[in-house]
This record gives structure tokens, C-alpha cells and sequence, in this order.
């Protein structure tokens, strides 16, 4: 798990000045109701984070947590990312990323096999949690780092754990 934690240390302090240098106007920016800002995505990618820690965490004390998954469209919107500064967003997501590398890095190699119910054809692995959590933060990087129309924008895929 060091490597992942390497890679998700290196993104986030790669995208951290690139994400600073977005002006304020176009990360608030939306000009299709249905597509998120870049605020939006942010912010859906500090709740993954604030989920995904949860999961780790409890992931390493039970073998089969149960069900745990989260309604996004319901976080991002009651939590008014649209309402906050982007550096604060921007710093908020770097910290609370750095500290889920440090976590990942320490992840009990005994509990990889460890299960959870995200709502897939399959229950997860915690292994599959931490592997899937850097490719989610990567793909939503991109997607604001690419600056392209937010209807062309590339569309996450889910894989499945069981392979």
C-alpha cells in the first residue's frame, strides 16, 4: 500500500498549484444545470475522501463491515460547495488527502482481504477500496485540470471488484 499512498501523495501535491491557478469565477462556473462545477467536483472528491477514510479505517477492524456507500448528488449538494471559496476548497481537499495517503500507508496488510457492501455486484476488498479511491481521484483531477467543456467530459466508470 506504500506505492498507492506514493501515488496519492505525488497527485495531490502535483494538482495542488494547478487547481490553485483555476480563478474563482471558473471554478464556481455552471453553465448546465445538470453537470457539476468545478467546486462541485472538488468537493465530491473531498467527500470520496471523507468516505473512502471511514471505509479504510473500519475496513482494518472487521472483516465484513457491511453496507457502506453514500448518496453524492445528496452530499454535494447539502453541502453547498457552490457557496465556497475554491482555495479553501483547494486546501481543504490537499490536507484531508494527505492525511489518506499517511492512512493508506499504514493500512494492516493482514485486513486487504477485508470486505465492504458499496452498493457493487460484489462486496469490496479493502485492497479494491484503496486501488479504486486513487483511480476516482485521478479521473476527477483530470477532469478539472482538462478545462474542456463540462459536457465532454470524460464519465467515471465503476468497475466491479470481483474483477
Amino acid at each position: 500500500m506504500h506505492e498507492i499512498a506514493a501515488q496519492l501523495k505525488a497527485l495531490i501535491d502535483e494538482s495542488r498549484p494547478r487547481l490553485l491557478s483555476i480563478l474563482e469565477s471558473g471554478a464556481s462556473e455552471r453553465p448546465y444545470s445538470e453537470k457539476w462545477s468545478l467546486k462541485e467536483i472538488l468537493g465530491h472528491l473531498v467527500d470520496s475522501a471523507v468516505n473512502n477514510h471511514q471505509r479504510i479505517v473500519r475496513m482494518q477492524e472487521s472483516a465484513d463491515i457491511g453496507k457502506f456507500g453514500y448518496s453524492q448528488e445528496h452530499w454535494v449538494r447539502s453541502q453547498q460547495y457552490h457557496a465556497r471559496a475554491w482555495i479553501e476548497l483547494v486546501e481543504l481537499w490537499h490536507q484531508f488527502n494527505t492525511h489518506l495517503a499517511h492512512v493508506i500507508a499504514h493500512v494492516d496488510s493482514s485486513a486487504l482481504g477485508h470486505t465492504c457492501d458499496m452498493g457493487y455486484a460484489s462486496p469490496a476488498t479493502l485492497r479494491f477500496v484503496i486501488e479504486d479511491y486513487l483511480r476516482h481521484a485521478r479521473h476527477h483531477v483530470e477532469q478539472i485540470l482538462a478545462g474542456s467543456d463540462p459536457r465532454e467530459r470524460k464519465t467515471w466508470v465503476a468497475r466491479n471488484p470481483a474483477g
